[in-house]
């Protein structure tokens, strides 16, 4: 952080920094707290504090408060992908998908090299209803992530749910052929069999 916060934030940053690697969330939560009743007039020191005990309220799955500190980071910066994909995150975690969906575009938008974001609004748009879309974008990902079995798993997952059994068997063979140790696309191929021979 700058000299212009203070002579002591720096501390309390990585404080909080050491306290949340590990895992005392609590304690991290207090000292973003006390950044922000401390240096309640320094904007920047509030949007990072805020950012921060956004992110770690999603931790402890506080999406309420979450949701409510990310709003305040983005009152000082409305153009930051991390802080839209937080709040799509927030959404995401309450089954909000439209919502999710629109922040993860906001965050990709900004960033349109982040394989991650991209993948976000994929899954959210998929589960919102909009499966054409969510498989356009699950698409899109693919080839950012060369041999992933997870992420071909995923897309035979999104063409069974879509009754396209045989495009989902030949993306699950993909997978476990990928990464013949990743159980998941393992599972994924198994169900994908039993449905095929009409197994329960």
């Amino acid at each position: 952080m700058n000299d212009d916060m203070g002579p002591d934030l720096d501390e309390l940053w990585q404080e909080a920094d050491e306290h949340v690697n590990r895992g005392d969330f609590d304690k991290a939560v207090e000292i973003y707290r006390y950044i922000l009743i401390r240096y309640v007039d320094n904007s920047l020191a509030n949007e990072s504090a805020n950012a921060h005990l956004g992110d770690v309220l999603l931790t402890l799955g506080q999406t309420d408060l979450a949701e409510s500190h990310i709003r305040n980071a983005l009152s000082y910066n409305p153009e930051n992908p991390k802080y839209h994909s937080l709040l799509g995150f927030v959404y995401y975690t309450r089954y909000e998908w439209e919502n999710a969906v629109k922040q993860y575009k906001l965050a990709f938008d900004k960033e349109p090299w982040n394989r991650d974001y991209l993948h976000a609004v994929a899954v959210a748009a998929f589960n919102s209803g909009d499966r054409k879309t969510g498989l356009e974008y699950l698409h899109r990902v693919l080839p950012l992530y060369p041999d992933n079995s997870g992420m071909l798993a995923e897309l035979a997952t999104a063409y069974m749910s879509l009754g396209d059994i045989e495009s989902a068997r030949l993306y699950a063979e993909k997978a476990v052929r990928t990464n013949p140790a990743d159980v998941m696309a393992h599972a994924v191929l198994m169900r994908i069999k039993q449905e095929i021979r009409g197994l329960p």
